[in-house]
């Protein structure tokens, strides 16, 4: 008997899975002029997240940066990796990860080092005037 390749799983259940990982509402900034380009034009808050793959603090705050990007859609979402885009990490002194960056028309206005998430969010409400409190995440 010749067996044949069946298909594995369903087309539904394959869209669900790729939209999960690659519908991100988080741009990944590869290059200074990607994040120039980013912060320099916005009238609302960028947020920015500086991170690497092999920290352990960064992958536990990135499912979390990832849903607040889609529970808050008028703030602009962002994420670095600081070994692929070293110029990056380079012109904003990131020695530490991860550290998240909050510019506003195209101004820094403040700096989060560590997986401090109360001061993330409380950030984000402050500079962005979103009541996170009333998005659930």
């Amino acid at each position: 008997m010749i067996r044949t390749a069946t298909r594995v799983g369903t087309l539904p259940f394959s869209a669900k899975v790729y939209r999960r990982y690659n519908s991100s509402k988080v741009s990944e900034i590869g290059s200074l002029q990607e994040f120039n380009n980013l912060i320099a034009t916005k009238d609302k808050l960028s947020v920015v997240d500086f991170y690497a793959t092999w920290c352990g603090p960064c992958k536990a705050v990135s499912p979390i940066f990832d849903k607040l990007a889609e529970k808050v859609p008028e703030v602009d979402f962002a994420r670095v990796d600081v070994d692929k885009a070293q110029e990056v990490a380079m012109e904003y002194r990131v020695s530490a990860m991860p550290t998240f960056l909050l510019f506003q028309n195209g101004e820094k206005v403040e700096t989060i080092v560590g997986a401090d998430l109360r001061n993330i969010f409380l950030s984000i409400g402050k500079y962005s005037g979103v009541d996170l409190s009333k998005r659930p995440l």
